[in-house]
């Protein structure tokens, strides 16, 4: 009895069964919203990797001693400024040196010494906290100007870093919390460090200069915001720089040295920091489960 052949309908039948079982068993591929992390091996570890991280050390040790020995008598330098941190400054400036410490401990690491996003960050992360650090101390002389222009430039360093950070994403939870974290709170701060600075060299310190302090400190947090909408969502420069401004709000307040609109101003932007950078976080959670599921990310 001759063997019965399958017709061509059930054979086209059975290799689309197939093809289908195929492209079930495939984890569905999608490009994520931000730049993946560099699972590469790390390139061989140089003489100057361990120098780098010395360096950023150094700095970092630099900053906490000038922030001990000059950052409680801050408040003398900008008496009567609309925006005004200094006893929080007093406080978290020596805190935050020692976190960058840390960070330039871990970066010593054998899994981070050649790592490339510390290459990237860490030359300009010294150069911003050595500046910073130099900053305090004019500013604690009432060398205003010259304080301001390295303040600012040092944040603008720091938000390099951060720039560097997105496009080298951490790859441990670890590393987020011991490089990104230090550098990201460091910018935040930074950014109204330098503002304050800038209202004291040019004289902005009555109530009749509310409104250009206003206008100006609500253009730095738009910047400050849109950083803190990048990557996964900048928490720690949103903090930093959320910190700073309410502490401003609450001090001009209690002291009546800035008006209460313009403290709602302050608080209201540092809110807003913040919440953007919350949205960031929910945005790419929100893309990464619906690409688990194999939907088109919105986004």
């Amino acid at each position: 009895m001759a063997e019965q052949q399958p017709t061509p309908q059930l054979k086209s039948l059975v290799e689309s069964a197939q093809e289908a079982l195929t492209a079930g068993s495939r984890q569905p591929t999608f490009e994520l919203p931000y730049a993946a992390p560099d699972l590469r091996p790390n390139p061989a570890v140089e003489p100057f990797d361990k120098v780098r991280s010395y360096l950023f050390g150094a700095s970092s040790v630099l900053l906490l001693c000038t922030s001990l020995a000059f950052s409680f008598g801050l408040d003398g330098r900008s008496r009567q400024n609309l925006l005004d941190p200094s006893l929080v400054q007093s406080i978290l400036w020596p805190a935050i040196a020692i976190a960058l410490i840390l960070s330039a401990a871990f970066s010593l690491r054998r899994d981070q010494r050649s790592a490339r996003r510390q290459r990237k960050v860490a030359i300009i992360a010294t150069a911003a906290v050595a500046l910073m650090a130099c900053a305090i101390t004019l500013a604690s002389s009432f060398l205003t100007a010259g304080s301001a222009v390295l303040a600012t430039i040092s944040a603008l360093l720091a938000l390099y870093c951060v720039h560097q950070l997105n496009q080298h994403t951490a790859r441990t939870k670890f590393e987020r919390w011991a490089t990104d974290a230090p550098l990201g709170f460091f910018a935040g701060f930074s950014m109204v460090y330098a503002l304050q600075l800038w209202f004291a060299t040019a004289g902005w310190t009555g109530r009749e200069h509310a409104m250009q302090v206003a206008l100006v400190a609500v253009g730095v947090s738009l910047i400050a915001a849109g950083f803190a909408h990048t990557e996964r969502g900048r928490h720690a420069l949103a903090s930093g720089f959320g910190i700073s401004m309410v502490a401003a709000a609450i001090q001009g307040w209690f002291h009546e040295s800035t008006p209460l609109w313009v403290s709602a101003v302050w608080i209201f932007m540092a809110l807003l920091v913040f919440l953007l950078a919350e949205n960031r976080r929910f945005q790419i959670s929100h893309a990464e489960h619906r690409a688990q599921r194999g939907k088109p990310i919105e986004f």
